[in-house]
């Protein structure tokens, strides 16, 4: 965690810890309730971040811990960003209507602005030559990915081999015996074999399912694509199915009972802990967690 995001998750953990003093409640009946381990419990509301899993797992347990306090989980968990803020150093980049301010990544791995930067943040001039430097810089990148395509292309072009083309007459030759051969009238008319389709070329699907015995958190990410992320109710059952690969995070994992490509159904881990599982088209079932 960076130091903004410790300081977020010292005041969440001490308001939390508080609230909770003033209801009587232990941090082990917190831990039963919420399925996390004590351990955890106690790290949130101490702020002791290095005990703690990665910052997206954090943030679901303090929305689950706030839920049940009684308080707005959601809105509780917003306070605490999982995913670091960077300001851009180049104030004037920063100022400028390429990009403004405040930025942090996304899933697709792009830059979304928050908000336009201050006129504090500038704190020294930039040289004149900068901009142009970044821009001959760019020039000479895609010149040299430009020449390194053109070479790729020639070397291919100069290997592979010419196809000959026929011409009028040889296709006027080759329709005649075409039709010769295929007159009824000839006995040894020998009928031209035609040429076989195409076969196409079939990828089996992945398909992962679960059946929640217990509240779970859960993100399921197919394909590089994040499809789920969220809190299952007990009960609960779904299947999700991809062509490539297939991971899956889930805390209280004991309570997550999974299927890979119909397989037997099995657990996804201990209860109360955090497990993770990739599947691919190469995934044995024997590989898999035992029941």
């Amino acid at each position: 965690m960076n130091p903004a995001q410790q300081e977020q998750l010292a005041n969440i953990g001490a308001y939390l810890r508080d609230l909770r003093q003033e209801k009587g409640t232990s941090i082990d009946e917190v831990a039963n309730q919420i399925f996390i381990r004590p351990a955890l419990v106690e790290a949130i509301e101490t702020g002791n971040w290095e005990s703690l899993p990665e910052p997206v797992f954090v943030q679901g347990f303090i929305r689950r811990y706030a839920d049940y306090l009684g308080l707005d989980g959601r809105e509780v968990s917003n306070r605490f960003e999982p995913t670091p803020v960077a300001v851009l150093p180049d104030p004037v980049l920063a100022t400028s209507s390429l990009v403004e301010g405040v930025v942090k990544q996304q899933d697709k791995h792009g830059l979304k602005v928050l908000s336009k930067a201050e006129s504090t943040l500038i704190s020294k001039p930039l040289k004149p030559t900068a901009p142009f430097q970044l821009r001959w810089q760019w020039l000479l990148a895609v010149l040299g990915v430009a020449a390194m395509v053109g070479l790729i292309a020639w070397l291919t072009t100069r290997n592979t081999p010419q196809r000959s083309i026929a011409t009028p007459e040889t296709n006027e030759e080759a329709d005649g015996a075409i039709a010769t051969t295929a007159t009824p009238d000839d006995p040894t008319a020998v009928e031209s074999p035609s040429a076989p389709a195409p076969s196409t070329l079939q990828t089996d699907e992945l398909t992962f399912a679960v059946n929640l015995e217990q509240d779970a958190w859960m993100r399921v990410t197919i394909d590089g694509e994040v499809v789920y992320e969220g809190i299952l109710s007990a009960g609960s059952e779904e299947t999700w199915t991809g062509e490539d690969e297939i991971s899956i995070t889930a805390g209280n994992s004991g309570g997550v009972l999974f299927s890979f490509n119909g397989s037997e159904t099995r657990p996804l881990g201990q209860p109360g802990a955090v497990s993770s599982l990739t599947l691919t088209p190469n995934t044995e079932v024997e590989s898999l967690p035992s029941p």
